[in-house]
C-alpha cells in the first residue's frame, strides 16, 4: 500500500517485477537446489518477515516521495533499493541452481554454495541482469532519466555487495539474521543512489 502512494500502479509495477523475477528464480531447478540442501524451505516461498525485510526501505523511499519536495531523487532510491533486493535474490537462487561452488566475499576462498557471503559468477551475473530488468521497468515508466538509471543500478549493484560482505561477517556470526542484511542491502543502495545523485548533480 505504501509503494503503490508513491506513484500509483507505476511505482507497485516496479514492486511486481522484483517478485516476479524472484518468484520464477526460486522455482528454475528448486528440485536441484533441495538436494544439495541448499533451497528455500516450504517449497520457496518466503515469510512476511522476509517480504518485508525485502521491501521495508522502498516503502520508505516511496512515502518521502509523496511527503517531500524531492520526488525525482526518492524514486531512483526507490528503484535501486528493489533492484538491489531483485539481484540478491536472483543472484543466490540462479547461483545455488548452476553453480555448485561459490567464492567466499571476503577471502575469495572457495566454499559450497549456498553458503551466507559465498559468490558465484554464473549467479552473480542474473543478479546484474536481474537488478538491469528492475531498474529498466522503472525508466520504461518513466519513474526517472537515463542518467538517475544508470546510478539505480550502480547503486544496487554495491548494494549487493554490501549484502554479501554482510553475510559474510555478521550474519555468519549469528550476530543478525539474513532479514536485517536484506534490509540493510536495501537501504544501502536507496542511500548511496541519493548520495551519487547529489554528488553528480542529477537531482
Amino acid at each position: 500500500a505504501a509503494i503503490y502512494m508513491g506513484y500509483g500502479y507505476k511505482t507497485f509495477l516496479v514492486l511486481l517485477s522484483f517478485f516476479v523475477l524472484g518468484s520464477v528464480a526460486t522455482r528454475l531447478g528448486y528440485a536441484r537446489k533441495a538436494a544439495r540442501g541448499v533451497a528455500e524451505g516450504r517449497k520457496g516461498a518466503r515469510s512476511w518477515r522476509e517480504a518485508t525485510a525485502n521491501t521495508l526501505a522502498a516503502a520508505f523511499f516511496s512515502i518521502l516521495v509523496i511527503t517531500t519536495h524531492y520526488e525525482a531523487a526518492f524514486l531512483v532510491a526507490f528503484i535501486a533499493a528493489l533492484a538491489e533486493a531483485a539481484g540478491d535474490t536472483i543472484s543466490s537462487e540462479i547461483g545455488q541452481w548452476l553453480s555448485g561452488r561459490a567464492y567466499m566475499i571476503t577471502t575469495f576462498k572457495p566454499v559450497p554454495a549456498g553458503l551466507d557471503g559465498g559468490v558465484s559468477l554464473v549467479g552473480t551475473l542474473a543478479g546484474m541482469g536481474a537488478s538491469a530488468l528492475v531498474v529498466a521497468v522503472g525508466y520504461s515508466l518513466g519513474l526517472c532519466r537515463p542518467g538517475a538509471a544508470v546510478v539505480a543500478f550502480i547503486a544496487a549493484g554495491a548494494g549487493n555487495l554490501a549484502d554479501s560482505y554482510l553475510g559474510a561477517t555478521i550474519e555468519r556470526r549469528g550476530l543478525v539474521g539474513n532479514g536485517m542484511v536484506n534490509f540493510a542491502g536495501t537501504s544501502f543502495a536507496g542511500g548511496l543512489a541519493l548520495g551519487l545523485l547529489l554528488m553528480l548533480h542529477l537531482v
